[in-house]
């Protein structure tokens, strides 16, 4: 069916994003970019892109598309730490920062890169992480000799951080704050904690009461509070009315409100030109138009942004008055990709009940779901069959990350209930296939 096909070919393209690192040349570091926070700061990616704990629903960088909790060995670690050298050699920075197209701390090698950096350059370090898996002893340690820490809290309880955060399976609300608690009794640097507020997610009076709780139990150096100023992986995603922020400001004590845009120049001295500069920032940071125009100043080479327009690389995004530049997922996948992509086959076991089987060239997967009638004629009315809808719900959780949190037995009604924005989200589907 159409929809069908087009949530497929839209899952091997990002795939193909993820695997960008097979390229022959992989920036582990950039920059300087400029921080609101950190000033003048040199990134370092250490894992692939979109390899993430979370899958937050306001992430700049878009939907993760490997969701993860293992730590692992992603990239040789004397190889990232040459392209930081590379970096900081050619560009002052006030900082250097690990902070990832995804969760920092799954790299195993997080630890040896941040002692390292600073013995070699005298930088400080700082680590923008997620916070996820800090209860993970090897992780603390790894994170000891760092001087800031910037992990985020978005939610005073497990149903919000579900809906904001949509976390690993493994990762439960109760793990993520007593990670961050007990680091912050051992560790002597700084802690610099963000809260994201959405608007209608974790904006009101009782969601902000409660994320006070949680901070009053990790203690943080500083608090910073952040509404989402580029454009977000999810298009529903709202910043909360200024009324909203000033109460937030107000219950978290002492907290920063970081609302302005940055301001500042991208370090570009080690890109080749205009093109690959604007297409490697902008995968990692998505750039305003008007910065992107900067680097074409650079380098003297006016016209690539249309050129690249043109060549169907990047996207132009309008988001709260200002445009963005994101780079365009891939259209043409090698044919040595076409096994990233999944079949989905549906059957009928007994009247409500059905299998679901998720068959791809590295795992098989299978599933039982109950579909009630009523259930099913709230999503589809009728648009599609119960195999057809099943077959768009579960392409739906594979684009979203969200297999990891589906039992093998389970009821839909029950996940639509957990998860109101998959009931929203399917019935727009449908709609602009029936369109």
């Amino acid at each position: 069916m159409p929809g069908a096909e087009a949530f497929l070919k839209s899952d091997i393209a990002d795939m193909a994003l993820i695997l960008k690192g097979i390229r022959s040349r992989y920036m582990y570091a950039y920059g300087p970019v400029p921080s609101r926070r950190l000033g003048n700061s040199i990134g370092v990616s250490p894992i692939p892109a979109k390899v993430c704990s979370y899958s937050c629903v306001y992430c700049q960088l878009g939907r993760t598309r490997q969701l993860q909790a293992k730590r692992q060995y992603f990239f040789p670690k004397e190889d990232i730490f040459q392209d930081i050298k590379k970096v900081v050699e050619s560009s002052p920075a006030d900082v250097i920062t690990f902070a990832g197209d995804g969760e920092p701390t799954l790299c195993s090698d997080l630890g040896w890169l941040i002692r390292t950096a600073k013995q070699e350059f005298g930088l400080p370090v700082a680590v923008i992480t997620n916070g996820s898996l800090l209860f993970h002893e090897d992780v603390q340690k790894d994170l000891q000799a760092a001087d800031i820490i910037l992990p985020t809290l978005d939610a005073g309880d497990r149903e919000t951080f579900h809906r904001i955060n949509r976390p690993h399976g493994s990762i439960t609300y109760a793990m993520m704050i007593n990670g961050l608690s007990d680091f912050r009794k051992g560790f002597s640097g700084q802690i610099w904690l963000e809260v994201m507020l959405v608007k209608n997610l974790n904006d009101s009076n009782r969601q902000l009461f409660s994320i006070r709780d949680a901070v009053h139990a990790i203690e943080p150096d500083k608090i910073f509070i952040m509404t989402p100023i580029r454009p977000p992986a999810e298009d529903w995603v709202e910043c909360p009315e200024p009324e909203r922020v000033r109460v937030a400001e107000e219950m978290l004590s002492e907290a920063i409100t970081v609302l302005d845009r940055e301001e500042g120049d991208f370090g570009v001295s080690e890109f080749a030109d205009a093109a690959e500069a604007i297409l490697e920032i902008s995968a990692r940071h998505p750039l305003r138009l008007e910065q992107a125009r900067a680097i074409e100043r650079k380098f003297g080479e006016a016209g690539t942004i249309e050129q690249l327009l043109q060549d169907q690389k990047i996207t132009i995004n309008r988001y709260r008055q200002s445009d963005y530049i994101r780079p365009e997922k891939a259209k043409n996948i090698p044919k040595s990709a076409s096994d990233l992509s999944t079949n989905i086959s549906v059957d009928q076991i007994k009247c409500c009940a059905y299998r679901v089987t998720l068959d791809s060239s590295d795992q098989k997967k299978r599933y039982r779901v109950i579909l009630a009638d009523g259930y099913y004629n709230s999503l589809a009315r009728g648009s599609l069959s119960k195999e057809e809808l099943l077959e768009t719900c579960f392409r739906y959780f594979l684009n979203n990350a969200l297999l990891e949190r589906l039992e093998s037995k389970f009821s839909l009604r029950d996940f639509g209930e957990q998860f109101p924005q998959f009931e929203t989200d399917i019935r727009n589907a449908i709609a602009a296939d029936k369109r």
